[in-house]
């Protein structure tokens, strides 16, 4: 299974944008990067959603979750991340998520002042992403740091 990380962070915090940029970078450079987003709102596969922006941004793929229907799989409860990234196998360098806030792979936090200053109270944050300054034992990034993001993702994972 390939490397997991995942982007955690209060709803409309900006993990969405700032992931899009990220995927892009990481496929330019030729990490092929598979996206698995939770959608604990619920699925709209007809509309123009975040997964659709994901795709856009050049994921290799994509997976939707939430609690009833994800794209692959019609389910009573919520799959979770781990199961989810043994599907999806090993043809990719990186697996990234959206949410699964209380899985236990290694997460970076999306926090946005309009929003909350108040880090989420998680384990395993590797690193957060702050539009305003915050004292941290962890690396921090600001929103237009995307480069520096992603090349930090990379070494973490001691990916090429």
């Amino acid at each position: 299974m390939a490397p997991v990380i995942s982007f955690v962070g209060r709803h409309n915090s900006g993990k969405t944008t700032l992931l899009a940029g990220i995927v892009t970078i990481l496929e330019q450079q030729g990490i092929r990067t598979a996206v698995v987003k939770h959608a604990s709102s619920g699925l709209d596969l007809m509309g123009k959603r975040d997964s659709d922006q994901l795709f856009q941004a050049g994921a290799s793929m994509v997976y939707a979750v939430s609690t009833g229907l994800s794209l692959i799989y019609r389910r009573e409860n919520d799959i979770n991340l781990e199961a989810i990234c043994h599907k999806i196998g090993s043809d990719f360098d990186l697996i990234i998520s959206e949410g699964f806030k209380k899985e236990a792979f290694p997460k970076i936090e999306v926090l946005r002042k309009d929003i909350s200053t108040s880090t989420l109270d998680i384990d395993n944050v590797v690193a957060r992403v702050t539009d305003f300054p915050l004292e941290s034992s962890v690396p921090g990034f600001s929103f237009d740091q995307r480069q520096d993001i992603a090349d930090y993702i990379r070494k973490y994972f001691g990916l090429k």
